[in-house]
C-alpha cells in the first residue's frame, strides 16, 4: 500500500503533526482491525443559471487510482471532528467552504459503513454538504492528481469507493429539507 504518492515516512510528518503520526506499518495493522472514523465532503457551488456543481477529484493513489471522487479521509489521533473537516477542506482544496446549515462536525447529512467500501478498511464514514467560497483552489494535492466541477445532472457515472451513494443521499436530503443550495 502506498501512502499519498511516493513520499518517505518521514514527509509524512509534515502534513500529519508528529504527535500524532502512526507509523505506516501499524497504521496497516490498526486499519485492517478495526472499523476507521472517517470524514467524506460534498463540496457544492452555483454553477451556469440555476444549476448545482460539484466538485470531484481525481485520485491518483492506490485504491481507485484514475476514478473521480469527493475528497474525505480519516481522524488523526487526537483530533475531533470539526478539526478533521477542517484539516481536509485546507489540505486538500485550499480555499475556504463551509458545512450547509442546519448539519454540522456533529451532525452529519449521512452515516456510511460498508465494511466492503474500501479494500483498504472498514469505514465507518460521516458525509457533510458544503458551499465553497470563491477563490483559488488546489489543483493537484497529495492524493490528487486535478479537480473538477460538474453539473449534478452530468457527473462521472463510476465513482471511486461509495462516493455516488454518498452523493445521491446528501443531494436527496438537501432536497427534501429544502436546503439544496441552487436550484
Amino acid at each position: 500500500v502506498r501512502f499519498f504518492m511516493k513520499k518517505k515516512a518521514s514527509e509524512y510528518k509534515k502534513i500529519i503533526p508528529a504527535d500524532r503520526y502512526i507509523p505506516p506499518e501499524l497504521f496497516n495493522k490498526i486499519q485492517k482491525s478495526i472499523p476507521i472514523v472517517c470524514v467524506d465532503l460534498v463540496f457544492l457551488r452555483k454553477g451556469e443559471g440555476t444549476d448545482t456543481e460539484i466538485l470531484l477529484f481525481k485520485r491518483r493513489i492506490y485504491p481507485e487510482i484514475g476514478k473521480w471522487c469527493i475528497i474525505g479521509g480519516r481522524l488523526i489521533k487526537n483530533e475531533r471532528l470539526a478539526e478533521g473537516i477542517n484539516r481536509q477542506i485546507k489540505r486538500e482544496l485550499g480555499a475556504g467552504a463551509k458545512i450547509i446549515s442546519p448539519w454540522n462536525p456533529v451532525n452529519p447529512i449521512g452515516i456510511f459503513d460498508d465494511p466492503k467500501a474500501d479494500p483498504q478498511k472498514h469505514a465507518v464514514t460521516l458525509v457533510y454538504p458544503l458551499l465553497v467560497k470563491k477563490g483559488k483552489y488546489n489543483e493537484f494535492g497529495p492524493e490528487f492528481s486535478g479537480i473538477k466541477w460538474f453539473s449534478i445532472k452530468r457527473m462521472p457515472k463510476k465513482l471511486a469507493f461509495i462516493h455516488s451513494k454518498e452523493i445521491s443521499h446528501t443531494l436527496k436530503v438537501l432536497k427534501a429539507n429544502h436546503k439544496v443550495p441552487f436550484k
